[in-house]
């Protein structure tokens, strides 16, 4: 028999981009047997646009950021495969034929995560030198091999990888569900808990694009104060979470740990905020790298001098709610994890 798939839509205020990403699903070669959107409180018509799709089952809320939105959808769901989709982008289709075809062939994958096209506001091609640099075949993507990747600061010579978007995970059931619920802190990092409940067991990476990632004004970006801190929460409720902390070894753990110091500086550097616990928390990321016969990239060494030093700082706009804003590529990809 089949694997039941669901797929989880939650989506705040993108009224404007749900249409293409919901007629995505709907038309996929092979379509899912449940799409659940997850509306967190939208004030933009969005009650109104989906009742153009009554096939579709759609949940509204008060708003509640992105974690509780997820959550709620996926105890909704009821299908064995759960897959994720940002209310914003859209699948090609044949991606939910392509991911179920991995599951298929191996019994045992905890998910599976590819790459994507990236898009503008406006649907148009968007074309960055970085995206292309990853392989053209099928990889397994494990946990042991990626706790090295992943720092905001690349560390010289690095052994870890991860390939794909976290964004476009696919995930059995039973091998998320023990690590929720989630705090609602973790905000817009549910990505990245996504990937580190995979990577547990193993995740299928694909080469292929199946997906547009949309960039738009909307957004979060790369050094997004709000999306930094959603990486440091995820990252301090997996570590403490036992179903996640017994996968990792201690080494793998002090460098999930070094990862969460070294975010802790860059946020102080960057905000001035908590500068003294920030240099301190800078100061300890070179020693538990080199504890591990790592070294530490130049800029992790300046990082504490940055939290001191009267430089100007960026203000972070409070939030209304995570849901707007995509986790940035260096925080919530598996970096979210150790990736």
């Amino acid at each position: 028999m089949s694997e039941r798939a669901s797929v989880l839509i939650c989506t705040y205020n993108y009224a404007h981009y749900l249409p293409q990403c919901l007629t995505s699903v709907l038309n996929q070669t092979r379509p899912p047997d449940e799409i659940i959107v997850l509306d967190d409180g939208s004030t933009d018509g969005t009650p109104e646009l989906m009742k153009q799709f009554p096939e579709i089952r759609y949940v509204h809320q008060p708003n509640a950021g992105k974690a509780i939105a997820f959550g709620r959808a996926f105890s909704l769901s009821t299908g064995d495969i759960v897959c994720h989709l940002d209310a914003d982008d859209y699948w090609e289709r044949d991606k939910l034929e392509r991911v179920l075809r991995c599951f298929g062939r191996n019994s045992k994958i905890g998910g599976v995560v590819h790459e994507v096209s990236y898009v503008d506001g406006s649907g148009r091609a968007l074309d960055f030198p970085w995206a292309r640099q990853h392989p053209t075949e099928s990889l397994l993507l494990t946990l042991d091999e990626c706790a090295d990747a992943s720092f905001l600061y690349p560390l010289p010579k690095m052994r870890g990888r991860f390939f794909g978007v976290p964004n476009t995970c696919s995930l059995r059931r039973a091998f998320l569900e023990d690590l929720l619920p989630l705090p609602p802190e973790v905000g817009g990092a549910v990505d990245g808990v996504m990937v580190a409940a995979g990577l547990r067991y193993g995740m299928t990476y694909l080469p292929d694009a199946l997906a547009a990632y949309r960039i738009h004004g909307s957004n979060a970006g790369f050094g997004n104060v709000a999306s930094t801190r959603e990486t440091i929460c995820m990252w301090e409720f997996l570590l403490a979470n036992p179903n996640f902390r017994r996968f990792l070894s201690n080494r793998h753990a002090e460098l999930l740990h070094a990862k969460i110091l070294e975010r802790k500086a860059y946020l102080a550097s960057r905000t001035g905020q908590k500068v003294l616990a920030g240099a301190w928390a800078g100061l300890r990321v070179p020693f538990i790298l080199a504890a591990n016969r790592y070294r530490c990239n130049w800029k992790q060494l300046v990082l504490p001098a940055a939290c001191l030093l009267p430089i100007k700082r960026i203000h972070a706009k409070p939030q209304r709610s995570t849901m707007a804003a995509h986790p940035q590529p260096a925080d919530s990809s598996p970096a979210a994890v150790p990736r």
